[in-house]
Protein backbone atom coordinates (compact mmCIF):
# COMPACT_ATOMS: atom_id res chain seq x y z
CA UNK A 1 0.00 0.00 0.00
CA UNK A 2 2.81 2.37 0.52
CA UNK A 3 4.55 2.31 -2.41
CA UNK A 4 0.71 2.75 -4.31
CA UNK A 5 1.09 5.80 -2.77
CA UNK A 6 4.09 6.98 -4.03
CA UNK A 7 3.49 5.24 -7.46
CA UNK A 8 0.11 7.43 -8.09
CA UNK A 9 1.77 10.56 -6.63
CA UNK A 10 4.56 10.10 -9.34
CA UNK A 11 2.68 9.45 -12.03
CA UNK A 12 0.71 12.40 -10.96
CA UNK A 13 3.35 14.76 -11.01
CA UNK A 14 4.81 13.53 -14.03
CA UNK A 15 1.17 14.07 -15.75
CA UNK A 16 1.47 17.69 -14.22
CA UNK A 17 4.90 18.22 -15.35
CA UNK A 18 4.55 17.28 -19.01
CA UNK A 19 1.25 19.20 -18.98
CA UNK A 20 3.33 22.48 -18.15
CA UNK A 21 5.96 21.44 -20.79
CA UNK A 22 2.79 21.10 -23.30
CA UNK A 23 1.79 24.46 -22.63
CA UNK A 24 5.32 26.37 -22.34
CA UNK A 25 5.45 25.15 -26.15
CA UNK A 26 8.00 21.90 -25.84
CA UNK A 27 6.89 20.47 -29.73
CA UNK A 28 7.45 24.34 -30.96
CA UNK A 29 11.03 24.71 -29.39
CA UNK A 30 13.99 24.68 -31.92
CA UNK A 31 16.80 23.77 -30.45
CA UNK A 32 17.94 21.31 -27.81
CA UNK A 33 18.64 23.70 -25.16
CA UNK A 34 14.86 25.60 -25.28
CA UNK A 35 13.56 22.18 -24.82
CA UNK A 36 15.66 20.90 -21.97
CA UNK A 37 14.77 24.41 -20.32
CA UNK A 38 11.16 24.01 -21.33
CA UNK A 39 11.51 20.36 -19.53
CA UNK A 40 13.38 21.59 -16.60
CA UNK A 41 10.37 24.25 -16.06
CA UNK A 42 7.70 21.49 -15.92
CA UNK A 43 9.49 19.39 -13.62
CA UNK A 44 10.76 22.68 -11.24
CA UNK A 45 7.17 23.94 -11.14
CA UNK A 46 5.62 20.65 -10.14
CA UNK A 47 8.58 20.03 -7.56
CA UNK A 48 7.82 23.17 -5.63
CA UNK A 49 4.31 22.91 -5.94
CA UNK A 50 4.33 19.18 -4.16
CA UNK A 51 6.87 21.01 -1.98
CA UNK A 52 4.74 23.45 -0.57
CA UNK A 53 2.14 21.15 -0.35
CA UNK A 54 3.74 18.65 2.08
CA UNK A 55 4.92 21.72 3.81
CA UNK A 56 1.67 22.58 4.97
CA UNK A 57 0.76 19.15 5.34
CA UNK A 58 3.34 18.93 7.81
CA UNK A 59 2.99 21.98 9.39
CA UNK A 60 -0.61 21.16 10.14
CA UNK A 61 0.23 18.04 11.78
CA UNK A 62 2.29 20.35 14.63
CA UNK A 63 -0.77 22.69 15.39
CA UNK A 64 0.11 25.37 14.28
CA UNK A 65 -3.01 25.80 12.01
CA UNK A 66 -5.03 25.39 15.81
CA UNK A 67 -5.03 29.09 16.10
CA UNK A 68 -7.24 29.45 13.19
CA UNK A 69 -10.10 26.69 13.71
CA UNK A 70 -10.27 27.90 17.27
CA UNK A 71 -10.63 31.94 15.88
CA UNK A 72 -12.91 30.69 13.01
CA UNK A 73 -15.35 28.91 15.54
CA UNK A 74 -15.84 31.71 17.81
CA UNK A 75 -16.21 34.41 14.93
CA UNK A 76 -18.95 31.71 13.55
CA UNK A 77 -20.59 31.70 16.89
CA UNK A 78 -20.31 35.53 16.98
CA UNK A 79 -22.27 36.03 13.54
CA UNK A 80 -24.73 33.07 14.27
CA UNK A 81 -25.28 32.53 17.22
CA UNK A 82 -27.87 29.95 17.33
CA UNK A 83 -26.46 27.81 14.49
CA UNK A 84 -22.79 27.30 15.76
CA UNK A 85 -22.25 25.56 19.27
CA UNK A 86 -19.70 27.20 21.06
CA UNK A 87 -18.26 25.54 23.66
CA UNK A 88 -17.02 27.89 26.33
CA UNK A 89 -13.78 26.36 26.01
CA UNK A 90 -10.48 28.18 26.51
CA UNK A 91 -7.78 28.03 23.52
CA UNK A 92 -6.06 26.03 25.92
CA UNK A 93 -8.63 23.05 26.16
CA UNK A 94 -9.28 23.66 22.89
CA UNK A 95 -5.37 22.91 21.58
CA UNK A 96 -5.24 19.92 24.07
CA UNK A 97 -8.46 18.39 22.64
CA UNK A 98 -6.66 18.45 19.04
CA UNK A 99 -3.72 17.28 20.10
CA UNK A 100 -4.86 14.16 21.38
CA UNK A 101 -6.94 13.61 18.11
CA UNK A 102 -3.91 14.69 15.91
CA UNK A 103 -2.10 11.74 14.27
CA UNK A 104 1.94 11.93 13.73
CA UNK A 105 3.37 13.18 10.68
CA UNK A 106 3.13 10.11 8.05
CA UNK A 107 2.63 11.74 4.96
CA UNK A 108 5.99 12.22 3.75
CA UNK A 109 5.43 10.81 0.48
CA UNK A 110 4.76 14.42 -0.94
CA UNK A 111 7.86 15.84 -0.06
CA UNK A 112 9.59 12.82 -1.05
CA UNK A 113 8.64 13.11 -4.45
CA UNK A 114 8.90 16.71 -4.65
CA UNK A 115 12.86 16.55 -3.50
CA UNK A 116 13.18 13.95 -6.44
CA UNK A 117 11.49 16.29 -9.15
CA UNK A 118 13.37 19.51 -7.84
CA UNK A 119 16.99 16.76 -8.11
CA UNK A 120 15.48 15.93 -11.29
CA UNK A 121 15.38 19.60 -12.40
CA UNK A 122 18.62 20.53 -10.88
CA UNK A 123 20.83 18.18 -13.04
CA UNK A 124 18.32 19.46 -16.17
CA UNK A 125 19.61 23.14 -15.20
CA UNK A 126 23.06 21.74 -15.07
CA UNK A 127 22.80 19.99 -18.72
CA UNK A 128 21.04 23.26 -20.12
CA UNK A 129 23.88 25.04 -18.95
CA UNK A 130 26.67 22.99 -20.44
CA UNK A 131 24.72 23.14 -23.97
Amino acid sequence: MKHKKYGIQLLSAVLLSFLIMLLRGLFQAETLADKVLIICDGFTITAFCFLGIGALIWVSTTGWFDIFGFAFGKALHAFIPGRVHDKAESYYDYKMKKAADRKPFSERSTLIIGFVLLAVSIVLTYVWYQL
